[in-house]
């Protein structure tokens, strides 16, 4: 029988470079849930080091105790509560526009297959997994580290795809999966609408070029995707819009223009306008924060090493 002790680590992941869309955490603060149920901007995955808490996923209660693997998509009204004084987590959490980019290469995402991890999202290791998922954090930890790498978001993705696909082959293994998936019409209107801007967000910011593919009425859509989701269609189209524009802009190597391009805006000066609109700073702007942050960050790593 192999030991279950609680797995400990020997080293906190500190010194880690912050992103976006991707980081580990060790820190409970950085759980992106708390007592409150709320849809989750971003997805976690992790093992418990120590102690237990109670996660709750769409009404799907579970004891998180040493050992057990978490696996909390994004979109999903989670909520965290019970939370021991020594419960210690190490985490990842991956932003929406990353996980859905992610799990794209590893199977079409299907309503079945979300509905499945609503209820499956939490698995007991024993100690040699614990070890693995660790030494997976330390290896997307270097990539994360990486300064001013044109590939480093890819190289993560590609990491992240590894461990997608063994929780996707798990659910294709269970032979009860079936029996365990319910939703509602509204909630397949949801995830559909999600995967259609996901694909198209480039192509149109228009809400009634979704609601016509989905085959309902703007105003329809707009009302289902504001009563599941708390945000409207045209929040959500706009927010993927502007991570599209973000990832293209830390790209050093485009030019403002091609970026417009590629996202399908008429000429700069309606992207600029657009931008600047829903995050307060021009594209030339951001691009300037970013590039300051990766000095910041490369200087930082520089310091620690000579240390």
């Amino acid at each position: 029988m192999k030991d279950n002790k609680p797995y400990r680590q020997n080293k906190v992941f500190d010194n880690i470079s912050e992103t976006e869309e991707f980081n580990v955490y060790t820190k409970i603060d950085d759980l992106p849930l708390n007592e409150t149920p709320a849809y989750l901007e971003e997805g976690i995955n992790g093992i418990c080091t120590g102690g237990s808490a109670l996660f709750n996923v769409f009404g799907n209660k579970r004891r998180i105790v040493s050992n057990d693997l978490v696996v909390i998509f994004p979109f999903q009204l989670a909520a965290v509560t019970e939370i021991s004084d020594d419960f210690s987590m190490t985490f990842l959490k991956v932003s929406k526009n990353l996980f859905m980019d992610t799990i794209s290469g590893v199977c079409i995402p299907t309503l079945d297959f979300f509905f499945y991890m609503r209820k499956n999202f939490s698995t007991p290791l024993c100690n040699e997994e614990c070890q693995r998922f660790i030494h997976f954090c330390h290896i997307l930890i270097y990539r994360i580290n990486l300064p001013r790498n044109l590939f480093r978001r890819e190289s993560i993705m590609q990491l992240l795809r590894v461990f997608y696909w063994d929780i996707y082959v798990a659910y294709k293994r269970n032979p009860k999966a079936a029996e365990l998936v319910k939703y509602t019409r509204k909630e397949k209107l949801l995830f559909d609408f999600f995967c259609l801007v996901i694909e198209f967000h480039t192509v149109s910011r228009d809400v009634a070029f979704y609601a016509q593919k989905m085959c309902v009425s703007a105003k329809h859509l707009t009302m289902v995707i504001t009563d599941m989701s708390g945000r409207s269609a045209k929040d959500w189209i706009i927010e993927y819009s502007i991570l599209e524009i973000k990832a293209l802009l830390r790209d050093s190597d485009l030019e403002i223009k091609e970026v417009a391009s590629r996202t399908n805006f008429q000429s700069n000066s309606v992207m600029t306008r657009f931008f600047r609109e829903h995050t307060g700073m021009t594209p030339s702007e951001y691009r300037e924060r970013i590039y300051v942050k990766n000095e910041i960050c490369l200087l930082y790593t520089s310091d620690a090493a000579d240390e």
